[in-house]
Order: structure tokens, then sequence, then C-alpha cells
């Protein structure tokens, strides 16, 4: 019974990402609370290899390598059947602050899109499946949301909000190449 009481504890608390279980810790201080688990790239291994979507006429790449010494690297094609229309570099790392997605966009010329630094999102909820980043600095993209349908399968959402304020939404329905 005090097993399943605990185990009820954690799931209220990785549930709700409410700490307020100091009065039943205190309660039953001969039974230790476990605290949510902040993630680690380690939680992100299975984006590791190649994967292909549709985005209308346009198919969409990307290959993600395994994480390694803090840090996953990956890039992103979109293409038609007559010309690449972007080459995108990005990287996911591991800080003491939490993981950051950072990513920049290029022409097939590599010449970068964006004409300042890298834009970067920053891990706000990861959960069984699920990997959600918020930009803090602007809107393009707002988020990014990443959810693990199956082994072969994921869709990432991104919603967008242009410099005039028109919101937009761009996702995608990713599958394992090999």
């Amino acid at each position: 019974m005090k097993a399943n009481l605990r185990r009820c504890i954690f799931a209220f608390l990785v549930s709700s990402a409410i700490v307020v279980v100091a009065g039943v810790a205190a309660q039953q201080a001969s039974q230790p609370v476990a605290s949510p688990r902040i993630a680690t790239l380690g939680d992100f291994a299975w984006l590791a290899g190649n994967w292909e979507g549709i985005i209308g006429d346009f198919t969409a790449e990307q290959v993600w390598l395994s994480p390694k010494n803090g840090t996953m690297q990956g890039t992103f094609r979109l293409t038609n059947s007559a010309k690449t229309l972007v080459i995108e570099l990005f990287t996911v790392r591991e800080t003491p602050d939490g993981i950051t997605f950072y990513f920049r966009h290029f022409s097939p010329e590599l010449k970068p899109w964006e004409k300042e630094d890298a834009t970067y999102l920053t891990l706000s909820k990861s959960a069984a499946g699920r990997i959600e980043f918020d930009n803090p600095v602007n809107n393009e993209p707002k988020n990014v949301i990443i959810t693990r349908v199956d082994e072969n399968t994921y869709v990432a959402h991104s919603d967008l909000i242009d410099k005039d304020g028109k919101a937009s939404t761009i996702e995608v329905t990713y599958h394992r190449k090999r």
C-alpha cells in the first residue's frame, strides 16, 4: 500500500507540475517522495535517423544524429520536383539551464536567411512521447512541438506569428526512412 501511495503522489506531481506534497511528505516522513525528472538529451535519442514528410507539393527531409557530448545535430531540406527551397542546420544542446534547440536556414548556395544570430527555442515541457519548445525571443516560430506517434512516425507542429501579427501553423508527419 505504501508503494501505491508513493506512485500516486509521483504521478500527481508529474501530471500537474505542481509541487504540493510537503504536507503529505511530512505525514509520511518514512517514505521519500520522488521529484519529477528533468529531461536529458537521452530522451531525444529516438529521433536519431533519417525522416521524411510531405508539406503540400514539397518533401521535407530531416536527419538527426545521436546525442553525443551534450549535443544532437541535424539537417533539414525542403524540396519539390524542380528545386531545393531551403536547407536548415540545427542543434539541440543540453546545458545546466536546460535543453535548447538552435537552427538556421540557408539557400542551396548556403546564403543565410536569418540576418542575425541563429533562432533558438528552450525546452518547456517533456513528457512521454511529446517534446515542447518555446521561443523566448520572438514568434518566428512561437513554438515547436514534436509528438512521437510510434517507433517510425512523429508529428512536428509549429505555430508562427509573423511581424504583422498574422498567425499560421506548419504541421508535418515524418516517417523513418532507414
